[in-house]
């Protein structure tokens, strides 16, 4: 039950008493929408407003427990919460409606010489949201509560990918971590993920606890439950507390617009092949985050000529009249132009899709195919020509500039060309790795520098490197028969310079409520 104040009915309008008396009544703000027949986002942001008038901070009121929006973290014994953290989180449900979720982890720090005998106890703050039971909270999704995996695990989500069957899962850990696991073809992959934690650092100073130290991480899982579809990312804070989720900003003091976010980074484009789903989806989060930055991987397909096509698959596009180079480039050329338009500047990064045009051209057989003979003569002239003068000649930049209306808003990336934003590397697409070996999530997460890579379409945190998924069909013809981890997943870079994977599904990455918490915000 919220705290009855009756000092608040003096900055209070009528309407906004009215409010006030219905929230103390009814316990919550919810339950005070729904009794007086009104808003949640009216009596939310008339509450707000008397509290600013009296000068108070942001006040938590409890939300009802069958909620269908969930904050899930972790948190270790003897462990005092992160204060600016929790009160932030706390605040965040009541704004949204959710119920917040904690994982109790155990940690014996053997050097901790204040540790009493009796570690057994979780900070008071935390116990009326501690879980400690295998919960299913959506029908694809599992929070693995009453798994207590220790906290200096290197890879807490090792052994637990199976567990929960084609369901996928949350496990509560201090590091975040995020793996697809395949699935068969035609289900949507399994996600597996951590947590992140809401209380602070604690560790021994051993090898062990100075690792635990290195990748603690404060944050936690946020989950939309939209009817049969669920909606799931990280939220991690600032050293405050606060943090931003989508276009909101929230603080101990309230909710208010986030600024721009800098960076979206899409999932492999494969334009000839993209989904109209995740297109029109990526459009509203765009609108949404309003990115400064869209990064690009993969844009190009080149299915029309590519050296992995065999002769059935090039004789079906010939019947189906898509094995026209020149038809393909204009297809890429119209969607870059669309996709371009969803922030300032959009970097096209070096992409092994983008080198099989540059294999193509370099065998001389191709010299001899008829319906692709001008394009391949002129490309490899243009070249030529370019080496002869001692400099560097893109194959796809140089028809994207010749065939796109708005190519002056991208930046073409060189190969092996860094970019940076926040410390974060964008600039490679992850199909080299270290000293040019086939590139994996893992290999880059021993580079020591944050990544945010493609090419493996799957959604994936390891360490520093993030993997986003694919913008194209799930169904490209060499993987149809065969089980899949892709998703349709992007990654925001927010301005605060924290991120989050953020995937696609039914046609969403967010549930439309979570759009208007930046208006009550406002």
């Amino acid at each position: 039950m919220a705290a009855r104040d009756d000092r608040l009915l003096e900055f209070a309008t009528e309407r906004q008493a009215q409010y006030l008396e219905a929230i103390w009544q009814e316990g919550s703000i919810r339950a005070a929408a729904r009794q007086l027949g009104v808003n949640f986002n009216a009596v939310h942001k008339g509450y707000q407003a008397v509290l600013r008038k009296a000068g108070s901070p942001a006040e938590v009121v409890p939300v009802e427990a069958n909620a269908q929006t969930y904050v899930i973290t972790s948190a270790v014994n003897a462990t005092k919460a992160h204060a600016g953290f929790l009160r932030t989180l706390q605040l965040y449900c009541s704004l949204r409606g959710a119920r917040l979720m904690v994982i109790p982890l155990r940690y014996q720090n053997p050097t901790n010489r204040d540790a009493k005998r009796d570690n057994e106890w979780w900070d008071s703050r935390l116990v009326p949201y501690l879980v400690s039971e295998r919960t299913k909270i959506a029908r694809d999704l599992i929070v693995l509560a009453d798994i207590k995996t220790q906290p200096t695990a290197v890879n807490p989500l090792q052994k637990w990918q199976t567990v929960t069957g084609t369901a996928s899962a949350i496990i509560g850990h201090p590091k975040i971590a995020l793996k697809t696991v395949a699935t068969n073809p035609g289900v949507p992959a399994k996600l597996v993920m951590s947590t992140g934690a809401c209380t602070v650092e604690n560790y021994s100073d051993t090898n062990a606890g100075a690792s635990g130290k290195f990748h603690h991480t404060l944050g936690a899982v946020v989950v939309e439950v939209d009817g049969p579809r669920t909606h799931i990312r990280h939220i991690c804070p600032m050293r405050d507390g606060s943090f931003i989720d989508l276009a909101t900003k929230y603080t101990v003091k309230g909710a208010e617009p986030a600024p721009r976010a800098d960076g979206l980074t899409m999932g492999d484009i494969h334009a000839e092949l993209a989904s109209p789903i995740v297109t029109q989806a990526t459009k509203e989060l765009a609108e949404l985050i309003r990115p400064k930055v869209l990064v690009l991987h993969d844009v190009l397909n080149f299915g029309s000529a590519s050296h992995h096509a065999k002769f059935f698959e090039k004789f079906r596009r010939h019947v189906s009249g898509t094995s026209g180079v020149l038809h393909e480039l204009k297809v890429t050329a119209r969607h870059i132009d669309l996709l371009s338009g969803l922030a300032d500047k959009t970097v096209m990064v070096n992409s092994n899709h983008h080198d099989h045009f540059t294999q193509w051209l370099e065998k001389a057989e191709h010299a001899l195919d008829m319906e692709n003979t001008l394009v391949f003569h002129e490309t490899k002239a243009a070249m030529l020509r370019a080496i002869h003068e001692g400099s560097y000649c893109d194959p796809f930049q140089y028809w994207m500039d010749k065939l796109m209306k708005h190519g002056d808003r991208l930046l073409w990336l060189k190969p092996g060309e860094s970019f940076m934003r926040h410390g974060i590397e964008h600039g490679w697409h992850g199909h080299k790795g270290p000293n040019g070996v086939r590139g994996s999530t893992k290999s880059f997460a021993t580079i020591g520098a944050k990544v945010v890579k493609g090419h493996s379409h799957g959604a994936e945190i390891i360490d520093g490197a993030r993997s986003v998924g694919t913008s194209s069909l799930m169904d490209m013809g060499y993987n149809t028969d065969s089980p899949s981890g892709w998703t349709w997943t992007h990654d925001i870079t927010y301005a605060n310079g924290k991120q989050t994977l953020i995937h696609c599904v039914g046609g969403r990455f967010f549930r439309s409520d979570a759009a208007m918490t930046k208006e009550f915000a406002a």
